[in-house]
């Protein structure tokens, strides 16, 4: 369903990490640790679900800024008067309990439960996507890194490794 949206986010996070490989005014190594973030965070956006029903990052914002603008209902109506059986029972609830008798101890009385803060869940889509879009966009930036090392000085170096 999301192949051809996840596809051209791993072309475009491995065309990035190249660019910035040949762009950068630095030795390779340090060229190397920005593009490998830019691929990284480029295959990371292309697995990342979120929500309970695990869409897209795109699909999720959308959702909540559609939420956010969306006109509320709000009723302002009070809740309806207790009647005399919720009065004479809420009346009883507020009187103190009687101490227990010696020899019983008193269960302690739990708190309420706070709910925790609702954090949207997190998924990666690795069955949607596959393993072998990710593994083929990582080894050809790696590719590219290395014909950009051969080109620019690489070759010396291997050639002193094997003169040996």
């Amino acid at each position: 369903m999301f192949k051809d949206r996840d596809i051209a986010i791993l072309g475009t996070g491995a065309l990035l990490a190249v660019l910035a490989a040949l762009i950068l005014p630095f030795s390779l190594a340090w060229k190397v640790i920005p593009s490998f973030l830019i691929l990284f965070s480029f295959m990371l956006l292309a697995l990342l679900r979120l929500g309970p029903d695990r869409v897209t990052l795109e699909e999720w914002i959308k959702r909540r800024i559609q939420y956010r603008l969306r006109a509320r209902r709000y009723v302002y109506q009070q809740p309806a008067a207790p009647t005399r059986q919720e009065n004479r029972q809420t009346e009883a609830s507020l009187l103190p309990e009687p101490p227990a008798p010696l020899g019983e101890t008193q269960q302690p009385r739990h708190a309420t439960r706070r709910r925790p803060a609702s954090v949207s869940p997190v998924g990666l889509a690795f069955d949607e996507v596959g393993i072998y879009p990710l593994l083929t966009v990582f080894l050809a930036v790696v590719g590219v890194w290395f014909a950009i090392w051969v080109a620019q000085g690489g070759g010396v170096e291997l050639s002193r490794i094997f003169e040996r």
